[in-house]
This record gives C-alpha cells, sequence and structure tokens, in this order.
C-alpha cells in the first residue's frame, strides 16, 4: 500500500513537472520581469512590446493603446501563470463588420495579473511564443484570406 502511494505521488510529480509553466518557469518569470518594469514606468512602447501586434489595424492599435492606458502604472500585487483548459474566452475567433478574426499566436498560456488596487481588479491574458521563443501577449488580428 505504501509503495502504490509512493507511486502515485512521484507520478503526480512527474506529470505536474512536465506543464508548460515548469518548464518555462525562467523565461515566464523574465516576461513577468519585462512587464513590470514597462509598468512601472508607464511605458507605452515597451509595454506594446510585450504584445504580438503582427497584422494589427492601425485602428485595432490605437483602441489597444487606449486600453493599456487605463492599466499602465497600476500597482501589480502578484503575476501568475496557469495552463489553458480550453475554454472559449480563451481562443480569438469572431467577425466585425465582415473581416474574421483570430489570434495573432498560438495561446499557450494564460497570465493572470492583480493589481494592488481597491477591488483587486485582475486582468487575464492569454500568451503565446514566437518563432524566436519570445512570450507574446496575443491580440485579435485580422485573418489572411489567403
Amino acid at each position: 500500500m505504501k509503495r502504490r502511494i509512493g507511486l502515485i505521488v512521484i507520478l503526480s510529480f512527474l506529470l505536474s513537472a512536465c506543464s508548460d509553466t515548469f518548464i518555462y518557469q525562467k523565461s515566464l518569470n523574465e516576461f513577468s520581469e519585462s512587464f513590470l518594469k514597462a509598468n512601472l514606468e508607464q511605458d507605452m512602447d515597451a509595454m506594446l512590446g510585450l504584445y504580438a501586434t503582427n497584422g494589427l489595424k492601425k485602428t485595432d492599435l490605437a483602441i489597444l493603446k487606449t486600453a493599456l492606458s487605463f492599466e499602465i502604472g497600476l500597482p501589480v500585487q502578484t503575476i501568475s501563470f496557469e495552463e489553458l483548459t480550453g475554454a472559449p474566452e480563451e481562443s480569438i475567433a469572431y467577425e466585425h463588420e465582415g473581416i474574421e478574426y483570430g489570434a495573432s499566436l498560438t495561446p499557450r498560456l494564460r497570465m493572470h495579473v492583480i493589481y494592488a488596487v481597491e477591488g483587486q481588479l485582475t486582468s487575464k491574458f492569454s500568451i503565446g511564443r514566437t518563432s524566436k521563443k519570445e512570450w507574446k501577449i496575443i491580440t485579435a488580428v485580422p485573418k489572411d484570406k489567403n
């Protein structure tokens, strides 16, 4: 019986050790530090650099900048990451004014940012990795019709 429990504990550890958050912990910590630095300095360009914006239309970029202006500079309490569950809000797929939109990167993880403000404002971001192995926050971009 003790061996069986020990085996279950070992298997549970190995399964959790294989998760993306465990495997990528160092690079996720670096991404968190970049987010904190851009946020603390209220540097819109640095913050935008954390987003996968290739293919983003100018009007959508302006909307993103406006949205960021409401959160940038708020004191961050915690940043954490979790595996995606497959919930609909984790994907980007919609149509607006006859244009189909999709994710700028394949979603890999969800980043939770809890701000140290009254009511603990929380933002959730889907993040993915670029071909250069950089973590980026995913945006909605028009799908290529080709």
